[in-house]
């Protein structure tokens, strides 16, 4: 049996949800639970209900912002270089947090190796991050992806973890199937578009990400989620050092104020700020079924890709996306 640990009202919830990165597809998925928390919870912390609403609206626009700043970047230099510089800053900003946490730092040979089994994922998840944004759009690709991620989770758990799936999951991943269809537009049977927009990498992108799920879930038993994220990055980052070393890793110097501030964005402020942040106000949470918050990250990666990149969505992107996000409803909706 999992471990347990208790939220801030008091509620005993299963351990593996305590887990950063897989924090959008736990969220929409309906793993972790989200929604108002209790106010007294809140005030004795010194928060008020108002400011978490303001973290967690904040950290979900903030996820939704790193596909703006990785599109910024991912013509820059090849995705080798990018992926080991985003986990090398990301791994080292975990540090600073890890060093607040009040409680023992936790290890078991179990967790290390589910937890380089999700760097392997991780890197393969950045590898086609980058490879999607340097043909497709920002705003479709925050969409396709994040959107697919909580019904590709359910998928492999149901496969691989033994879940067991209710009939409405089911038609929630059928339905979260014909939401992607119809932003890819399959009904051009152009292959060749297919490839070169980057939505066929966005979707591998989303199966490759419950993977970093599914690991993450098995390492929480004994890794608490910060020192999983810090190792996994650090991992990840170890992964890339050969190849970025052959295509000009120290060329990033050279480089200008967009580039680092973008960087610096997608790899401390989105990697592991705002994961931060979303767990320390998590831990004062109120309903175990609420996942409101979660569909702010493809509305916000739309409308922030059509503010800084002029990335007009098309209107299949729209109707697909609430297809999509309806599936996850469905999944999610508390039992009548």
């Amino acid at each position: 049996m999992p471990k347990r640990f208790q939220s801030g009202h008091g509620t005993s919830l299963p351990r593996e949800y305590d887990h950063p990165t897989s924090a959008v597809a736990d969220i929409a998925s309906g793993k972790i639970p989200l929604g108002m928390p209790d106010s007294g919870s809140l005030l004795k912390h010194g928060f008020s209900p108002f400011v978490f609403l303001l973290l967690m609206v904040g950290s979900m626009i903030i996820w939704g912002g790193s596909w703006v700043s990785a599109k910024l970047i991912a013509d820059r230099f090849p995705p080798d270089v990018l992926c080991f510089w985003r986990f090398l800053l990301s791994s080292v900003a975990f540090l600073p947090f890890l060093g607040m946490q009040r409680r023992p730092v936790m290890w078991s040979l179990g967790g290390v190796f589910f937890c380089a089994g999700g760097a392997l994922a991780l890197s393969g998840y950045m590898m086609l991050f980058f490879r999607g944004l340097e043909h497709g759009y920002a705003g479709a690709g925050g969409v396709l992806t994040t959107s697919l991620m909580p019904l590709m989770t359910l998928l492999l758990s149901i496969v691989l973890l033994g879940r067991k799936a209710r009939r409405r999951d089911w038609t929630g991943i059928l339905i979260g199937i014909a939401g992607a269809s119809v932003i890819m537009r399959v009904w051009s049977l152009d292959a060749d578009l297919l490839v070169k927009s980057g939505n066929v990498l966005f979707v591998v992108c989303s199966f490759v990400w419950a993977l970093v799920t599914i690991f993450g879930q098995k390492a929480s038993a004994t890794l608490s989620p910060m020192v999983f994220s810090c190792l996994a990055y650090g991992l990840a980052a170890l992964c890339f050092l050969p190849s970025a070393s052959m295509h000009g890793i120290c060329d990033v110097f050279q480089q200008d104020l967009t580039f680092w501030g973008n960087l610096f964005f997608l790899s401390v402020i989105s990697g592991s700020g705002a994961t931060t942040v979303y767990f320390f106000a998590a831990e004062h949470i109120g309903s175990y079924r609420s996942s409101s918050f979660a569909f702010l990250v493809p509305s916000s990666a739309l409308f922030l890709s059509w503010l800084f990149l002029g990335e007009i969505p098309h209107p299949a992107t729209l109707v697909g996306g609430a297809v999509s996000i309806s599936a996850v409803y469905l999944i999610n909706r508390p039992a009548s």
